[in-house]
């Protein structure tokens, strides 16, 4: 169906109201089976699928848009644009998967040293208690660890600092 929006059916000017817009929700209906087709090309089991599809279809919504017909063809620009939107999806939902175990590690691993009185993670901040775990206990790079919380790396990095400047204060690192 979608390779066939070259023809005068199809033609993207069909897709236009009155007032010049362009009408996203029958474009929406129209391309749905193609990220359906790629939804199913690119789930993995490790994601849940039920999010996977609501941020695809969000995606979906999103370029449709941003879509600028002056620069090209709707159905090219959807093929590729939202492809490599989905693969980028695939990738944020499978670092966030990762980061829910992690979490419930993390807390393990703080009840065991707060026994222990090795380290006091009381003066940490939730954040700074997140990225100590992440990086000297789960042994990830900062990129990884900021891609895991959503910080650039230098966010990270200025929470790291700190973390150890008040850890220092407690114990020698």
């Amino acid at each position: 169906m979608l390779e066939n929006f070259s023809n005068s059916k199809y033609n993207i000017g069909n897709f236009y109201g009155r007032k010049g817009k362009m009408n996203v929700e029958i474009l929406f209906l129209a391309y749905r089976p193609l990220l359906y087709k790629y939804l199913a090309l690119l789930f993995t089991r490790d994601i849940d699928f039920e999010d996977f599809k609501q941020e695809g279809e969000l995606a979906l919504l999103e370029l449709l848009k941003r879509y600028d017909p002056q620069k090209g063809d709707l159905s090219s620009y959807l093929k590729k644009s939202l492809y490599y939107a989905l693969l980028r999806i695939r990738t944020r939902l499978r670092y966030q998967e990762e980061y829910v175990e992690e979490l419930g590690e993390i807390e393990i691993y703080k009840e065991e040293l707060q026994e222990e009185k090795i380290i006091d993670f009381s003066s940490l901040s939730k954040r700074e208690k997140e990225i100590v775990m992440l990086i000297y206990f789960n042994e990830l790079s900062i990129r990884k660890t900021a891609k895991i919380l959503g910080l650039s790396p230098s966010s990270v990095k200025v929470y790291k600092k700190r973390a150890i400047n008040k850890l220092k204060f407690w114990c020698k690192i």
